[in-house]
């Protein structure tokens, strides 16, 4: 306890207040002294507190969650209506920046006092941020930004060029964190403890996962091979464990696991307006139900009462009427929202209790060893690395029973398969083409992300042609997630391309009008093909 708590007076006093208490960043023009290994923890909080399990509205559109029935839809949601503004990410935008403040400063100190694990730890980190950022924008301010007083209003530069330049980071971070000669401990390095091995393997599965971004374009850049061959060839090679992140979470109001409180306050009720609100997505709910897969009982939880006692009930999204209301649906369950007390009822059925002090001290996810192993199968399908794709498909599937905590899970994954036979969402077997591959490799990472990280199943979702030669439901990878049930639409289509944020055209004005009118769902990430 006093090492957590440790951990926690060093994060909180080199926090400032801007985005919340993780965030090192005051004044980006004021110098600061703080030695980088103090700076990480915070960072690396930021950074997961960013994308787990990612935007409300994303998770509307990769078909994971929903509005519940005891609330209207909004006629201007973005999430239901697919209608966006300029505010349409803006806080994101704003906290990714700052987040890669904080890293430039680990890599400026670092360099300058000779600590290059730490150097190759910001490194790759400010490559996953700016991945994340082209992912949603294609062009972003990059070479011109981060340099404080000295170019406030940063260039944009183009998404493919910051690709090839992100690539030339992640081998300079691999080759300093190789060549290190000490690393730090667990209170600074909060996801891999000063791992080597760990943090090289993340940031070639990253690396791989960049490159497959690229699939389907018919003509690769000329960056693409040469980083290919680093990536097949580096020794450590993929992700092999979860990469979680904690930074001695407590149950104390901002200082808890951010996802876990955004639905429950520190006495275990339901967050107003939030964890009352959002309710997973019936089309989530049928395809674990459909398939028989056993994660069901962890991703979701039993209704406890009414007329639906017993049952898995999901929400339509979109649709005005008739959604259940008042918690006669299912919620999040206990391999999502990792603080529930498990007993079983008179009828044998799981009957769950809110325990805030388990909910608010787990660890949260950066990267899944199940994702780790679907970007995997898919690269080794597609012929860009060596290996099994079947093999590598059934690991993941059983690294996702067991991260979310399914009971036996390696029995309960062979008894699934086993009953999957035939089952194209299911048995590998039944893929004889690579699309064939693709789709039932990429549903399955679909279900392994499920509220858990929705921006990687949007970028897999954005890749594929059909999304603009063809009519829903789709036939590829992952086309038969459902559209909009709402009336209050404009264009019945998922946004591909997210309009440049209110604050760019505040505080950099002229180099965001550069970049022309985006069409949030014609206009493209330079990646699509």
């Amino acid at each position: 306890m006093k090492k957590i708590i440790l951990i926690l007076t060093v994060v909180f006093l080199i926090a400032g207040c801007k985005k919340g208490y993780l965030d090192i960043n005051t004044n980006p023009n004021q110098s600061t002294s703080a030695d980088p290994s103090l700076v990480l923890p915070a960072a690396l909080a930021v950074t997961v507190a960013n994308y787990y399990p990612g935007p409300t509205a994303v998770s509307e559109w990769m078909g994971y969650w929903a509005v519940s029935g005891s609330y209207a839809i909004n006629a201007s949601d973005a999430g239901t209506t697919y209608k966006m503004t300029t505010d349409f990410g803006d806080g994101l935008w704003q906290s990714v920046y700052d987040n890669l403040e904080d890293y430039q400063y680990i890599q400026d100190k670092s360099n300058a006092t000779g600590q290059s694990f730490l150097e190759g730890v910001a490194r790759i980190m400010k490559a996953y941020n700016y991945q994340h950022l082209v992912d949603l924008w294609s062009d972003v301010p990059y070479a011109d930004a981060l340099k404080g007083a000295a170019s406030l209003r940063p260039a944009y530069s183009k998404g493919q060029d910051i690709y090839d330049s992100l690539f030339i980071e992640i081998q300079k971070g691999i080759t300093l964190i190789k060549s290190a000669a000490t690393t730090v401990g667990s209170s600074s390095d909060i996801m891999f403890g000063g791992n080597k091995t760990s943090w090289i393997q993340f940031a070639n599965t990253v690396r791989l996962n960049m490159l497959l971004r690229m699939s389907q374009l018919d003509t690769k850049p000329a960056f693409f091979q040469p980083n290919l061959d680093l990536t097949k060839n580096e020794s450590a090679g993929f992700l092999t464990k979860d990469a979680l992140v904690n930074p001695g979470y407590v149950n104390s109001t901002g200082k808890g696991n951010p996802f876990w409180q955004r639905f429950w306050n520190l006495s275990g009720g339901q967050v107003s307006s939030f964890g009352d609100f959002w309710a997973p997505n019936v089309y989530a709910v049928n395809y674990f139900q459909n398939n028989k897969d056993p994660r069901i009982g962890v991703e979701f939880t039993r209704v406890a009462s009414g007329p639906n006692k017993g049952k898995f009930i999901g929400n339509l999204m979109g649709a005005v009427s008739g959604n259940p209301s008042n918690g006669n649906y299912s919620f999040f369950g206990p391999g999502i929202l990792r603080g529930y007390d498990i007993s079983k009822d008179a009828n044998g059925i799981d009957s769950y209790s809110v325990n805030p002090g388990n909910g608010a001290t787990a660890s949260a996810v950066m990267m899944l060893a199940a994702e780790s192993y679907f970007i995997q199968a898919e690269a080794v399908a597609l012929g860009y690395i060596p290996g099994d794709d079947n093999a590598l498909y059934k690991q993941g599937i059983i690294a996702s029973f067991r991260y979310l905590g399914v009971p036996n899970y390696q029995t309960a994954f062979a008894d699934y398969y086993t009953a999957g036979a035939g089952n194209p969402k299911v048995d590998y077997s039944t893929a004889s083409s690579l699309l064939a591959k693709q789709t039932i490799i990429l549903g399955q990472k679909w279900a392994a992300l499920t509220s858990i990280n929705c921006l990687e199943s949007y970028a897999d979702y954005r890749r594929f042609d059909y999304l603009h030669t063809g009519s829903w439901p789709y036939p590829g990878p992952l086309g038969s997630i459902p559209l909009t049930a709402s009336p209050y639409y404009d264009v019945d289509k998922i946004p591909i391309r997210w309009k440049y944020p209110t604050s760019e055209y505040s505080k950099n004005p002229d180099n965001v009008a550069k970049e022309g009118a985006i069409d949030h769902q014609t206009s493209k990430i330079w990646w699509m093909k």
